[in-house]
């Protein structure tokens, strides 16, 4: 398991600056299609003897449009634990103006309530 300052290193470090790179430039991301051709041409092509590793990212890549669940679901509401996060939390929500997220945080604004005795 990864310990937490390896994640918040790796979250800051790798993942920060690719999201905000793709925000900047929408036109860098690759369709899962494109991902499964790679994967597909690196599997015909490899002599490296990491076919089954070849294979397996392919099966994960091709349940991602079954529907593959997170291995690790995130709460947001255990850790909207104060009047003031919810609060900020509606907000960034509502900034989006995007309905569906709009009832999505309300329900997890109202469970995070629930959950955590606020008012």
């Amino acid at each position: 398991m990864t310990a937490p300052k390896d994640l918040e290193t790796w979250l800051s470090e790798k993942v920060g600056p690719t999201y905000d790179a793709m925000k900047a430039d929408p036109a860098r991301a690759v369709t899962p299609d494109q991902v499964r051709r790679t994967l597909a041409d690196l599997h015909a092509n490899d002599d490296s003897g990491r076919q089954a590793d070849i294979a397996r990212a392919i099966e994960l890549a091709r349940s991602v449009d079954a529907g593959l669940e997170s291995l690790l679901p995130f709460g947001p509401a255990e850790h909207l634990t104060t009047a003031e996060a919810v609060a900020a939390f509606l907000a960034d929500a509502d900034a989006t103006a995007d309905p569906a997220y709009n009832e999505h945080a309300q329900v997890l604004a109202a469970r995070a309530r629930a959950m955590h005795g606020i008012k």
